[in-house]
């Protein structure tokens, strides 16, 4: 898989969950101060990192965000925490059920965020790599 099919995958992937409803490529900083205000319950999704190893492995590092509107003084932090560790863990079980040329990490680790942005957001985010054999070798290399 290449980066533009790992991004395309990912896509798709949070597009289909029925409790998202806007998804957004990059860091959320880049757009949440900037663009109108996005349809909640947002994913963001971001590859900024990777490596390319032995044996043709690439790995790419990624990043997800999931906020919703946790209230003007927060006062559904909890509620909206769960609701959005429910939908990382979905998508992490998708991912890892996909029959793919992928892998992921065993364990993937999650963080709360809170964010003001008009109302409070609140969410989650976690950082897991992707590692993918390439299709092309050295052989492979252009003339």
């Amino acid at each position: 898989m290449t980066y533009n099919q790992v991004i395309a995958e990912i896509k798709t992937l949070l597009q289909s969950h029925p409790m998202i409803n806007s998804v957004k490529y990059g860091n959320p900083l880049d757009w949440m101060y900037q663009d109108d205000q996005p349809d909640f319950p947002l994913a963001v999704y971001a590859i900024g990192t990777g490596s390319l190893n032995v044996g043709r492995e690439i790995t790419f590092n990624i990043t997800l965000y999931f906020f919703d509107k946790s209230g003007r003084e927060q006062e559904f932090e909890t509620e909206v925490l769960n609701d959005q560790i429910s939908i990382l863990n979905d998508i992490i079980s998708k991912l890892r059920q996909r029959k793919t040329k992928y892998l992921i990490a065993d364990s993937v680790s999650w963080s709360a965020i809170q964010e003001k942005h008009e109302d409070y957001l609140s969410g989650v985010t976690t950082t897991f790599e992707l590692s993918v054999v390439s299709d092309f070798g050295a052989c492979d290399f252009p003339q």
